[in-house]
């Protein structure tokens, strides 16, 4: 299966951590990697088509880039629709309502049943996570809907559910201001989220024999949300209900729709 991961936190903060704990599942996922982030030169994506444990740039982007953001959207990759390829590899990248849209998903879907409401958001390869994306920005504009308040995500939480009636959807993207979540209405594999913040503990990251004490890492202002497949750590994460939509806005969760 792919794997997928999701940050938002209340001031820039690195993905190393949590990154080496998708890493962890390179195993099953050899077909690409990618991370998604914003910063003052805007949106930032960074991706491969190439098994993420083998990769010189995963390497670099590890241990010499030191991104920071409020939010970083990622995705390893197991190729089920679209061959392995770049422009197959996740996460995706449009702009829509002047902001970039990060998006990766996770799951399977007869995507011959999408349309596309407006014309402007056509896929460039062929997964059905790409028309997904697409589908979603184009219902958007159609709409006019800016996924600004609670009625909005009600309204988004609906069409999320709508497209999973299709087949296997979990889902994590971004508008560069808010961090979207949801998980598959059957429960299809899984999705976890952890708030983060003081007073940190030491931990065992997944894949990792090692324990980390994190209050020797992390500034103790910094307080957020992560969300993954599979819990990265040790820690105590939470699933997701089966059909449930989350959304974070400046490391606060703001929206929890009921399940599916």
């Amino acid at each position: 299966m792919c794997e997928l991961l999701g940050l938002c936190f209340n001031k820039e903060v690195t993905v190393q951590l949590a990154f080496s704990g998708l890493k962890a599942g390179a195993t099953d996922n050899p077909d690409g990697w990618g991370v998604g982030w914003y910063n003052e030169y805007g949106t930032q994506v960074i991706k491969e088509a190439r098994p993420v444990d083998r990769s010189r740039l995963a390497r670099s982007f590890m241990e010499d880039l030191g991104a920071r953001s409020r939010i970083f959207v990622s995705h390893i990759r197991r190729a089920t629709a679209g061959e392995a390829g770049y422009v197959n590899t996740h996460p995706f990248y449009r702009r829509f309502d002047n902001k970039t849209w990060v998006f990766a998903h996770n799951g399977t879907i007869d995507f011959d049943q999408l349309i596309f409401p407006t014309e402007e958001f056509i896929p460039i390869g062929t997964t059905d996570s790409e028309r997904i994306f697409c589908h979603l920005l184009s219902w958007l504009k159609h709409h006019e809907l800016h996924l600004a308040d609670r009625n909005d995500f009600i309204l988004l939480h609906e069409k999320l559910r709508e497209i999973n009636r299709l087949g296997e959807l979990n889902l994590i993207f971004s508008d560069g201001t808010h961090l979207f979540a949801y998980h598959d209405k059957a429960g299809y594999v899984g999705l976890h989220f952890l708030l983060r913040q003081i007073p940190y503990k030491v931990v065992r990251l997944r894949g990792q024999y090692l324990t980390i004490d994190l209050a020797g890492l992390i500034d103790p202002d910094e307080r957020g949300y992560l969300v993954a497949s599979e819990p990265l750590s040790d820690e105590n994460w939470v699933s997701f209900e089966p059909g449930q939509l989350l959304v974070f806005l400046e490391g606060n969760l703001i929206f929890m729709s009921k399940s599916g």
